[in-house]
């Protein structure tokens, strides 16, 4: 079952640079792969998967592609604001989402009406990037909305992932064991970016570059510092 996700996974990425190449609405590629999928003999009438592969599948390369198109500088520059909507704002929805659920559902644990407004509480930046192509919105809003994107899915996660232990258990929610929590992960995931982007840097420090092309801000003839230098912030 596994393989074939990954299988499915692969040909919407191949589906999205066909769709690109030929300028062919991709949403439509995927309806189409959807269908060709259902009528294929063999495959099961319905996938089964495991709710903690979710999130390792399909958040990852979301979340990588609109990295790839975030501005280094930007972020320096924004990094109060982006913080801010990040932590506070998504804090600040979810509260508020809990306690209208709380006062509308009678009967409803306090601690499951928070794990609903975690779920609900982080904007997606795929989102941000497919209303802002409709609307004449400055770049600079939706470049700062789309960084803001890679880091709150971690403070929902944190929320939520304490909220549910403590419905399942009983317990109270503890401000300082979110915090903690909270900390804890970041600093892991840190780590793991920064090594990632050690080892890509590494990679790409050896490969030549065609003629014209765009050189990365991670790939250079020297060895890989930290933080890659970048171009100026879009404006």
């Amino acid at each position: 079952m596994l393989l074939v996700l990954v299988g499915l996974m692969v040909a919407a990425v191949v589906l999205v640079g066909v769709g690109d190449r030929l300028r062919l609405p991709w949403p439509a590629l995927m309806v189409v792969l959807g269908v060709v999928v259902a009528l294929l003999p063999g495959l099961p009438d319905a996938f089964v998967i495991d709710p903690e592969l979710i999130l390792p599948l399909f958040l990852p390369p979301l979340l990588f592609a609109t990295a790839q198109r975030t501005s280094w500088a930007l972020f320096r520059a924004r990094r109060r604001t982006i913080a801010l909507l990040a932590v506070g704002l998504v804090l600040v929805t979810a509260t508020a989402v809990a306690g209208t659920v709380w006062l509308l559902v009678p009967g409803l644990a306090l601690t499951a009406a928070v794990a609903l407004g975690a779920m609900v509480a982080p904007p997606d930046p795929v989102a941000v990037e497919a209303v802002a192509g409709q609307v004449p919105i400055p770049r600079r809003v939706v470049a700062v909305l789309q960084s803001e994107g890679l880091f709150n899915d971690a403070t929902a996660l944190v929320v939520f992932q304490a909220a549910v232990l403590a419905t399942v258990s009983g317990d109270e929610l503890s401000p300082l064991g979110l915090g903690l929590r909270f900390v804890l992960g970041a600093a892991g995931a840190v780590l793991i970016g920064l090594g990632v982007a050690w080892l890509r840097a590494g990679c790409s420090a050896g490969s030549p570059t065609p003629p014209g092309a765009a050189r990365s801000p991670w790939s250079s003839r020297s060895p890989p510092t930290w933080p890659p230098t970048s171009s100026a912030p879009p404006g």
